[in-house]
């Protein structure tokens, strides 16, 4: 967590620079790696549907972890935990594949952070 933490720091620092733009921290998104949380129904199908705004990009996740959980309580379907880290991607498609995996049947919430990318 402490990577995010320096990546978030070094953006709000240069945010204060005369002539700073903010597409600046924008401008090297391979500096970043962008992760996704998500979770949605257990549904096989979603799995692909998810790949897909990277694959039209020819991008290809560093990391995709999917897990079914349950809450063990009578009557609740499973869930699914999705991890998704993807480098070269900048905050704008971040923020654009964050709404379309919002947008999707099924799922119930999406997370966006990013961390640091390992040099």
């Amino acid at each position: 967590m402490s990577s995010v933490k320096a990546v978030s720091a070094d953006f709000a620092a240069r945010a204060h620079q005369p002539g700073h733009s903010p597409s600046h921290a924008t401008n090297h998104p391979d500096r970043v790696v962008q992760c996704f949380s998500v979770r949605a129904e257990l549904d096989p199908g979603l799995l692909p549907r998810l790949l897909e705004p990277f694959a039209k990009r020819g991008l290809w996740p560093s990391k995709f972890y999917s897990q079914a959980i349950s809450d063990d309580l009578p009557g609740q379907p499973a869930e699914a935990l999705i991890d998704i880290q993807i480098a070269g991607l900048d905050c704008a498609s971040c923020d654009h594949i964050a709404l379309q995996f919002r947008a999707m049947v099924g799922v119930q919430s999406v997370l966006t952070s990013l961390r640091a990318a390992a040099e």
